[in-house]
């Protein structure tokens, strides 16, 4: 239609980066001239070869609810062979290679990971993977688990004030 494509995007419908023809999907589309972005829950990326997938898209954009074990898994509810530390490792090493635009997304939820101690913690991982924007969102569908609940307006102001003071640009994405 002539219209211009900003991204095609891997979007998670379940996680991108289980894909193993992924980097293979990302360079055939980089052919056409347009530019690739990848949302993953970066629970993948201490694997050499997802993190080589993932290099060749121009955006990424990378999940960090936790850094606290118990409270990523409950909010992530991650397979039971990963390993918070493992995924993390992969982060940090998938960061500082990485020659595009990252972003990350921290999902708060009430009474879970919206408290101080724990938005300073993920503050100072975030500061470490030094993204472009730290996206601070909250659960807008409905949930699967009825106890997932959206954080205050308190804590949520507390959060963007305390992830803005580790990271230079943060954003909400918390509506429409």
């Amino acid at each position: 239609a002539g219209e211009r494509v900003d991204y095609a995007t891997f979007v998670p419908d379940g996680e991108p980066t289980l894909d193993a023809n992924l980097g293979q999907a990302i360079t055939e589309i980089r052919k056409l001239g347009v530019k690739v972005a990848v949302i993953s829950n970066g629970t993948l990326l201490w694997h050499d070869e997802v993190r080589s997938d993932l290099a060749q898209a121009d955006w990424v954009s990378i999940k960090v609810d936790s850094v606290e074990p118990a409270t990523w898994r409950r909010i992530n509810r991650p397979a039971r062979t990963l390993n918070l530390t493992t995924v993390t490792d992969g982060m940090k090493r998938f960061a500082r290679d990485f020659g595009g635009y990252l972003a990350t997304e921290t999902m708060l939820v009430r009474g879970v990971n919206d408290g101080s101690e724990h938005v300073q913690a993920v503050g100072q991982f975030l500061a470490a993977l030094s993204p472009a924007c730290a996206y601070l969102s909250v659960p807008i569908r409905p949930p699967v688990m009825s106890w997932v609940q959206p954080p205050t307006e308190e804590a949520l102001n507390c959060s963007y004030q305390t992830l803005a003071a580790h990271v230079s640009r943060v954003e909400y994405l918390i509506g429409y």
